[in-house]
């Protein structure tokens, strides 16, 4: 049976699957516990707190933690709540210090002190470093679960003790060096160890690292170096070059699903979060309403233009039919142009030695644009209508409409950075409503021109 169909079973049925006391129920339970932790963890989202608090302690202690790992915070915190102080203690215990410290940095100070004590003294002191870091800085997202070498070591001495390690600690292919006060020297490909003679050290075979974080450094930024050089991980280094922790490639797979999510969202004019269902209902009715409430008055600006000049519209019939359609193209224009920026910015493509070049290229392409589409517009109207007048008119606010939004639309999201306001804010419906006031005042105003 289909993974899909087997959830939505377990969904509906999800009583009968706690219960196990029919055949049925009975059989979607072993289905559920043959299920990827992953797809479990779906089934958490479709049923209520109640059914999760009944759900969750049938499960086994081995079960309960990988289900654990792979739900939401706010789901993390919910399941803590009903839990034992045993069973709080094996979970807590047995995550990793990087997730620790996620959860952990949404909780109450008493909320934090509490689960803090559960566990052991060098976690809590592992945690509470993580802490202080901004949870989206390089601090805030390393981890301190890593294996270094010394310099000086041999290969068969490295292979040792890795050897040792293996079991409690994971290796990532990049190994990194350090001297002997842990300040970083360069790194060695975990394959050296294979291919190198044992007798050989390490100082001689280790590479140069192309890029190194520092604590208070922005994750975004750190995710497109990570991209840029082709680094699987990235050490994090303190200004005397001390290794203070390390992010590995699951994390940016992390960074950069969080970041294209919070690039949506605030595209849409949505509050920016990990989670729709991690929102209260009123709080995100409020936020929503409040963005298209002040959308909705700063739009009627346009009623204003159409009010002042809007007479001249009607003096020709043609004109009224063409007004959604120029305002329309102006919305279009400028979102296709800060897309573009945008992307270009958050791949590092266009940066601050290449912005003059991109905003002459803009400038040559809404220029060509705006001569293209007034083109058409002159066409299209006077092919139908037979309005010289019209037609000219239609077309020459088209024009100056599409010059004007691929200016905006390439200028406001740089803008936006400059003030490290998040670029993505431009996409969304601000641009948009800023065109439609800007497109009905250059349409109105060009009919004022030509008719008065």
């Amino acid at each position: 049976m289909e993974s899909k169909k087997i959830t939505d079973l377990i969904v509906r049925h999800i009583n009968e699957v706690i219960a196990g006391q029919t055949e049925q129920g009975k059989s979607l339970w072993e289905s559920l516990l043959e299920m990827h932790p992953a797809d479990s963890a779906k089934i958490i989202t479709y049923i209520s707190d109640e059914q999760l608090a009944r759900l969750f302690i049938k499960f086994s202690p081995e079960k309960q933690l990988e289900l654990f790992e792979e739900v939401h915070d706010y789901v993390k915190e919910k399941i803590l709540l009903f839990l034992n102080d045993e069973q709080k203690a094996f979970i807590l215990r047995q995550t990793s210090i990087d997730d620790l410290t996620d959860l952990f940095d949404e909780l109450s100070e008493k909320d934090l002190k509490k689960w803090l004590n559960i566990l052991h003294k060098k976690d809590q002191q592992k945690v509470l470093s993580l802490l202080k870091f901004p949870p989206d800085s390089a601090g805030g997202i390393m981890t301190l679960d890593f294996v270094t070498l010394i310099e000086d070591m041999t290969v068969e001495k490295a292979v040792f003790l890795l050897q040792r390690l293996r079991p409690n600690i994971d290796l990532h292919r990049q190994i990194y060096i350090t001297d002997s006060e842990n300040k970083l020297v360069g790194y060695i490909n975990l394959e050296d160890l294979v291919l190198k003679s044992p007798l050989i050290r390490l100082s001689t075979i280790l590479k140069q690292v192309p890029y190194f974080a520092l604590p208070q450094e922005d994750q975004e930024r750190i995710a497109r170096k990570m991209v840029h050089y082709h680094m699987m991980t990235v050490p994090v280094v303190n200004e005397q070059m001390y290794l203070l922790g390390v992010i590995p490639e699951e994390t940016l797979i992390d960074i950069i699903q969080q970041e294209a999510t919070e690039d949506v969202q605030r595209m849409s004019g949505a509050p920016v979060t990990t989670s729709y269902f991690e929102i209260p209902f009123f709080y995100l009715l409020y936020k929503r309403s409040f963005i298209l409430g002040s959308l909705l008055i700063v739009g009627s600006i346009s009623s204003i233009v159409i009010d002042q000049y809007g007479g001249f519209l009607m003096l020709d019939p043609v004109l009224v039919i063409f007004l959604a359609m120029l305002v329309g193209m102006g919305g279009n224009t400028s979102g296709q142009a800060s897309a573009i920026v945008i992307q270009g910015m958050s791949s590092g493509d266009i940066n601050e030695s290449n912005i003059t070049k991109f905003l002459r290229r803009e400038l040559f392409i809404g220029v060509m644009l705006a001569l293209l589409l007034s083109t058409i517009a002159f066409l299209r109207v006077y092919l139908t209508h037979q309005n010289l007048t019209g037609s000219m008119v239609v077309s020459a606010s088209l024009g100056l409409i599409v010059l004007v939004s691929v200016v905006l639309g390439s200028c406001f999201p740089i803008i936006l950075r400059k003030f490290r306001i998040d670029p993505a804010f431009s996409a969304g419906p601000l641009l948009a409503t800023i065109m439609d006031i800007l497109g009905t005042f250059i349409y109105c105003y060009v009919a004022y021109l030509v008719l008065s």
